[in-house]
């Protein structure tokens, strides 16, 4: 083959490439999906500087975002924002004919984040799903937070209850309803409030789904009242009504629990209907009167302070939580009227245990035997004392002694008695 043929077949392979070549393109091109100003794309960063980044988005030709057009916030660089790999939401902002940054496809990622925003709030609006932003500021009567655009939330839809020093939620994320919301006028209005309360029924929904009466939970004192305690077991309140906070009687729940105290506390009532739980503190403890049951037997003397006087009974504390009861012919050996008349509160006493009926809780005590026993016991050391202060001899060795016998005893003077008669 000459050079000619040579050059023929060449020309020949250069014209067939550059037609299947053109033909690639054309079939590559028809599969391109046309791209209008203002669609909604995502693509994939491929470099990114000071200037800018290039985006593939699946177009003949990469995409360029200026640095304007990178993020809402001002004086941001694109190499904070942006890294090569990331995948990220743009909008077409021009499409040009020409090549370079600004004669090609130029994107907004800043558009596209704003749309984003918009369509995310909206949704929300429509499903009441709550959505979470960042307090950027506080201004008069409410806060501004940043949902991906400017949004508002209303002082009196902060929190549940009134706040007096908003600033305390800047820099805070916030759970939030979407309340209002006007794309034309660039208006979000939110509530934390509503979002709040929210949260707090679901919480006691599945507070209320998981306890079961007799069983004891923990919680934390959350209030007191004259009338008890409620205590948050989480999203509710249970009660525990002021007989239910101790075993021994007090005057007020302060002198038990205190606003904020853990607490264990036996679940005594549900009623789910109206949302009511009733709880007891006492009962998720040991009780003592059982304790002092097992600890103490009939005819032991016990020690211990009388802590109230009624018209025939005091009552005397014979443990922490126990007290028994001392019937008033029971207070002394002498004959008492009232209670009041040898007994008065606080006084420490020594007292008999006379009886211990465990079905009826009740354990009752006696001061007079304690007095009669110690009585006894002093007479019986009296004479003792008596015999021992002496000489040492009884009253028939003295008598022996002056009659020159060894000893006489009861007999003898008995005896001696009848004889002289």
């Amino acid at each position: 083959m000459d050079n000619q043929e040579v050059l023929n077949a060449n020309e020949a392979a250069n014209e067939e490439s550059s037609q299947d070549m053109a033909s690639a393109l054309e079939e590559f091109e028809k599969n391109i999906k046309p791209i209008h100003k203002g669609d909604f794309l995502t693509g994939k960063v491929i470099s990114v500087d000071e200037r800018g980044a290039y985006v593939d988005v699946g177009y003949k030709t990469d995409g360029f975002i200026p640095a304007e057009q990178v993020s809402n916030a001002k004086d941001v660089s694109p190499v904070d924002v942006l890294k090569v790999g990331d995948t990220i939401n743009v909008m077409v902002h021009k499409i040009g004919d020409g090549e370079g940054e600004n004669g090609g496809l130029l994107l907004s990622k800043r558009q596209a984040d704003n749309e984003a925003a918009w369509r995310n709030v909206m949704h929300c609006h429509e499903t009441q799903e709550t959505i979470t932003a960042t307090c950027t500021d506080q201004v008069k009567g409410g806060l501004i937070v940043d949902v991906g655009l400017r949004g508002f939330v209303p002082a009196s839809h902060v929190d549940v209850r009134p706040v007096r020093d908003l600033s305390e939620y800047v820099g805070e994320q916030l759970s939030l309803k979407v309340l209002e919301v006007d794309k034309n006028r660039h208006k979000v209005v939110l509530s934390r409030k509503k979002a709040v309360e929210e949260e707090r029924r679901q919480a006691k929904e599945n507070t209320m789904n998981k306890l079961s009466e007799g069983s004891i939970v923990s919680g934390t004192v959350a209030r007191l009242t004259n009338f008890g305690a409620f205590v948050n077991l989480g999203g509710v309140d249970g009660l525990v009504h002021i007989s239910e906070l101790s075993w021994k009687r007090i005057k007020q729940p302060a002198d038990v629990v205190s606003v904020g105290q853990q607490v264990d506390v036996l679940v005594l009532k549900i009623d789910r209907a109206n949302g009511k739980i009733s709880l007891s503190l006492r009962q998720a403890a040991p009780d003592p009167f059982l304790a002092a049951c097992d600890k103490y037997k009939v005819g032991e003397v016990v020690k211990g302070r009388i802590t109230r006087l009624a018209n025939k009974y005091a009552f005397m504390e014979v443990a922490p939580g126990v007290e028994g009861l001392i019937p008033v012919s029971e207070m002394d050996r002498d004959h008492v009227n009232k209670p009041a008349d040898v007994l008065k509160v606080d006084q420490e006493v020594k007292a008999e245990i006379i009886e211990i009926m465990r079905d009826q809780r009740r354990i009752t005590l006696s001061i007079k035997r304690v007095q009669q026993g110690e009585h006894t016991e002093n007479s019986n050391a009296g004479r003792v004392r008596h015999n021992e202060g002496g000489s040492g001899n009884s009253i028939g060795d003295l008598l022996a002694a002056k009659l020159g016998k060894d000893k006489i005893n009861a007999n003898d003077i008995v005896s001696s008695d009848a004889s002289d008669k």
